[in-house]
């Protein structure tokens, strides 16, 4: 698996917003000392984190960063008085494979074989169906519009 702040500047490129800007603070004494992280894209802050140097603290933030912007793809799962959708899903080349990177790069790397390809499949698919829905894309099948 990628290191986080990788992913998160390759992702935040991709995006086309800003290379993330991390600030950094140092605080307790020197044989204890405690740093924390929050990190921002375009201005605005998307992930915290703490760690006993300064490394960890900014991996920390970068995923908790990740998280934020998946989260935000996928928007609440369900709006106050909404079925979700359950297809049929247009097929939408650079959608899909967006969510696969992003999907591969998230899922835990100590997965392996099965578990990993159903954990990636899972993910990727989730992202896709927040994203299509995001963008208006989803289409109704005509059998179930008329039922």
């Amino acid at each position: 698996m990628r290191h986080p702040k990788a992913a998160l500047v390759e992702r935040a490129l991709a995006e086309g917003r800003g290379k993330p800007v991390y600030d950094t603070q140092r605080s307790g004494p020197d044989h204890e000392p405690l740093y924390r992280s929050e990190v921002a894209i375009d201005g605005t802050v998307q992930g915290h984190g703490e760690g006993g140097n300064k490394r960890e603290a900014e991996r920390r933030a970068a995923d908790a960063a990740l998280l934020a912007l998946d989260q935000a793809v996928l928007g609440s799962d369900n709006d106050a008085g909404t079925a979700p959708f359950d297809g049929p899903w247009p097929l939408i080349e650079p959608v899909l494979a967006a969510s696969l990177h992003v999907a591969h790069a998230r899922v835990p790397s100590e997965l392996r074989g099965d578990a990993a390809r159903e954990a990636v499949q899972a993910f990727a698919l989730k992202l896709y169906k927040g994203v299509l829905e995001e963008l208006g894309e989803v289409v109704e099948d005509e059998g179930e519009a008329e039922a």
